[in-house]
């Protein structure tokens, strides 16, 4: 049930959410919404982020649908503008879309041109487009949330190069943007999931992230409740002072380099 202190935490606040159709995006979405955020939901499956989309306006928010493939600038453009169409600002920016393309454990010698590029492609471009779509109404505002979903591969797999090298590229992606938006108090900050039920991407099966399927210290992989409320934190003031930082959420399974 939504109480006065939900609604308030980011009351007022307009957000988009790619990848909103899936189980970590739509986990994200509803949190958000549910502590006072309106929403522009993507997705490219458009029956699935819709369904996201009601659960929203059940918590008395606006959300707005733009299904489309973010990983493609001008689709990504489209899911940015929504937000200013409809608002005139943007104030957080969640970015989700991520996967593997082709197989999902594959040795490195048996990684193709063609998934290797299509993996760096959904995890990189997408991200890419949208934080840079939505910087000309956060510096002009010098107000903005920024978070990426990485994963607890960046740190190197075995039978996942591909994979943890596009989630090491949103890493430096996102300490890169955090260094050069601070003057602009801009935050970006990137979470790294551990194993995860239901994945964020279509392109993966809709069970276990393609990371570490091995639990931590506490004994359980993460619910895509986890990966919300860390992102709450992160779009909340709460974390006013925070930038530039991966936090890993991995039932205390951190990766090492």
């Amino acid at each position: 049930m939504t109480n006065h202190t939900d609604a308030q935490l980011l009351a007022g606040r307009k957000a988009v959410v790619t990848g909103a159709g899936g189980g970590m995006g739509g986990a994200i979405a509803d949190l958000l919404a549910r502590h006072g955020a309106d929403l522009v939901l993507n997705d490219r499956n458009r029956e699935r982020v819709t369904s996201s989309a009601e659960a929203a306006r059940r918590h008395g928010r606006e959300a707005v649908v733009v299904d489309g493939d973010v990983t493609q600038q001008d689709d990504a453009r489209r899911v940015i503008e929504a937000a200013h169409s409809r608002w005139g600002r943007l104030d957080i920016l969640i970015n989700v879309v991520g996967g593997i393309k082709g197989p999902v454990v594959v040795p490195l010698w048996d990684i193709t041109s063609d998934h290797w590029d299509a993996t760096i492609g959904l995890n990189l471009h997408g991200t890419f487009h949208c934080t840079q779509a939505a910087l000309p109404a956060m510096m002009e505002q010098r107000y903005g949330k920024i978070v990426n979903i990485a994963s607890v591969g960046w740190a190197g797999e075995a039978l996942h190069a591909h994979y943890a090298v596009a989630k090491a590229g949103v890493v430096a992606f996102t300490r890169s943007a955090a260094t050069q938006l601070g003057p602009y108090n801009i935050n970006v900050n990137a979470i790294a999931p551990g194993a995860t039920a239901r994945n964020i991407s279509v392109d993966t099966p809709d069970s276990i992230t393609p990371s570490v399927s091995a639990t931590g210290p506490l004994g359980r992989i993460n619910t895509p409740e986890d990966i919300a409320g860390t992102t709450l934190f992160l779009v909340s003031e709460h974390s006013r002072n925070i930038s530039g930082e991966l936090v890993t959420v991995a039932g205390g399974n951190t990766p090492r380099l």
